[in-house]
């Protein structure tokens, strides 16, 4: 499916001109469209079109009439560029280009570095020389292949692959030719009137809305006419646009649907993780009604001052507001220097509360807000915080549920957190944050604070009866050498990879087997597909002062610097 179905008589002589130009290579008699090689045209059309851009900028002058032109064809040279990567996704997908191995991919690498050899004929494509079935492949499928080789996220290549399929035919399992997902919207993208980018979220969006298009009377009916609608919109309106449009035509199809099918929407209930945002830690929780119903029920009893648990308990009788008297007046004994004298030992609240803030009194009652807060958004903030506690504390008394509960001690932890921290942190000497396995910070305020309310288990670095470094003797690296691995490298080493620490492995650099020490610095983390992926020799180590670095195939890094991964170290990339 081509990107404009132009008969122009304009485009089939300037591709013969092309042809003419960049010759055959070592014979040098002049090609025409017929003969000369389609990737050798788009070559010599990527050498040629910076400079045609530059020159195009440099002929506006003061024009705006030219400067109006020049921008609209460069917004449709951008719309060619999305289409482009479309279809590219969908051949990889078809030539299942993640089996190809590491030489001719490099020299594929090398030869789009400088295209003029290829695009001329002086120099060729290598032979396709792909990965056997008894062998790991350098790429465990298209999507991997578009995130390493275009530095893409994970879901920006898939996102691409998925677009193929909806809005081109593709090839099936079975290798038949399968139509898109979504005719009417494929033939808005081939017509390229509209933005590839604004198509393919508009797919994503109507794919989004299937749950509640499998429950209307005459779901095919419902989707055709909705697809439609939306063709018709793409040519006038922005992404922004587009997310109105599928939000109302959501609750049209809601308020004309008939009795939800549950099982229809069972399989969209549950509790994800969706990443770390400045704001903290972002969980999803998609419930039914009845979910829906007990969480506002709980929230509104929770903030109803009038209730049992909405009404404000006592106040601590330090300075501090709001405080359980129940905290301990000291952090733990292990915690403190035997040479501290008593009194100057930290308490328990040691600096760890912050600044006291201020208290509005209004028709939510007396509640604590922010600088520059309104009485609305304090109201708002305390309300989803008393919710997410409750949910907490229901969480460690269903874990614990030995221990009754108690209104006037902090609960039990079930859970023994593990946090890698520096001795001076926990005493309150330093404020430098300590590391738990999954590799997140935390600030030594909350090490602190946790220390005395949770089941947290420190591992001190620096510690005398920490066994780090065992020699050769030991075959197994000890709980202690793991930490201390986990503390260096936070998850896996391999470049690009996010697997945490919970889910990588302990590896001998250089192998037990051949005099290889079991000790921190001839050990690094790898996930289970990273280690695979090393004993299949797609990488390499080298050890840096101790520090383990990968050397990546030259495929991925033709000059083969030893890097580290900068996923869990980003403060190398700055350097």
């Amino acid at each position: 499916m081509g990107l404009m179905q132009d008969t122009s008589s304009i485009i089939d002589p300037v591709l013969a001109a092309i042809g003419m130009a960049v010759g055959t290579g070592a014979g040098g008699a002049p090609e025409n469209t017929t003969t000369v090689d389609p990737l050798r045209l788009l070559a010599a059309l990527s050498l040629v079109s910076r400079r045609a851009l530059d020159a195009a900028a440099a002929s506006v002058d003061s024009s705006p009439v030219r400067a109006a032109m020049f921008t609209l064809l460069c917004e449709k040279a951008s719309y060619a560029g999305a289409y482009a990567q479309i279809l590219a996704a969908g051949t990889c997908v078809d030539a299942e280009v993640h089996t190809l191995t590491d030489v001719p991919l490099a020299a594929v690498n090398r030869m789009v570095r400088d295209l003029e050899p290829f695009a001329t004929g002086s120099a060729t494509l290598p032979c396709d020389v792909l990965t056997g079935p008894d062998r790991k492949a350098l790429h465990k499928d298209p999507a991997e292949f578009l995130k390493s080789q275009l530095h893409l996220g994970h879901f920006a290549a898939r996102h691409r692959i998925n677009t193929h399929q909806r809005l081109m035919e593709h090839h099936g399992a079975d290798g038949c030719t399968l139509p898109p997902t979504f005719p009417r919207l494929a033939q808005v993208l081939a017509g390229g009137k509209a933005d590839p980018r604004l198509v393919a979220n508009s797919a994503a969006k109507l794919l989004s809305l299937q749950p509640v298009l499998d429950v209307q009377p005459d779901p095919q009916l419902a989707a055709d006419r909705l697809e439609r609608q939306l063709a018709r919109t793409l040519d006038t309106v922005d992404n922004a646009g587009v997310g109105r449009f599928m939000k109302q035509a959501a609750i049209a199809l809601e308020n004309t649907s008939v009795e939800r099918d549950e099982a229809a929407t069972a399989r969209y209930l549950g509790l994800r993780y969706k990443g770390r945002k400045p704001t903290g830690y972002l969980w999803e929780l998609t419930t039914d009604v009845e979910g829906h119903e007990l969480l506002t029920t709980l929230a509104d009893d929770l903030n109803n001052p009038r209730t049992g648990s909405g009404s404000p308990g006592k106040p601590d009788s330090g300075s501090t507001r709001g405080l359980p008297d129940s905290l301990p007046a000291v952090i733990p004994a292990w915690a403190i220097d035997p040479g501290i004298p008593m009194p100057d030992r930290p308490r328990a609240q040691f600096s760890d509360l912050g600044k006291p803030t201020a208290v509005l009194q209004g028709r939510y009652g007396d509640i604590e807000s922010l600088p520059g807060e309104t009485e609305d958004q304090a109201n708002a903030r305390h309300r989803a915080q008393r919710l997410a506690q409750a949910l907490m504390d229901a969480l460690r008394t269903w874990m614990d549920p030995a221990s009754p509960p108690d209104t006037s001690m902090p609960m039990k932890s079930h859970i023994e957190l593990l946090v890698m921290i520096d001795y001076g942190s926990l005493t309150g000497a330093l404020e430098k944050p300590g590391l738990t396995p999954h590799g997140e910070y935390i600030s030594a305020a909350a090490a602190r604070q946790m220390a005395c309310n949770a089941g947290m288990l420190p591992l001190v670095m620096g510690a005398r009866s920490q066994p780090l470094d065992l020699g050769e003797r030991r075959r197994f690296f000890s709980k202690g050498q793991k930490r201390a691995i986990a503390a260096r490298d936070r998850g896996c080493t391999n470049p690009g990879c996010s697997m945490p620490t919970h889910r990588c492995e302990v590896h001998h650099i250089q192998p037990f087997s051949e005099g290889g020490k079991t000790d921190v610095s001839n050990g690094a983390l790898l996930c289970i597909r990273c280690h695979t992926s090393f004993h299949a020799g797609h990488f390499t180590f080298a050890v840096i002062q101790d520090i383990p670095h990968v050397v990546q195939p030259t495929s991925r890094d033709p000059y083969q610097i030893p890097t580290r991964n900068t996923f869990f170290h980003p403060e190398i990339a700055t350097n």
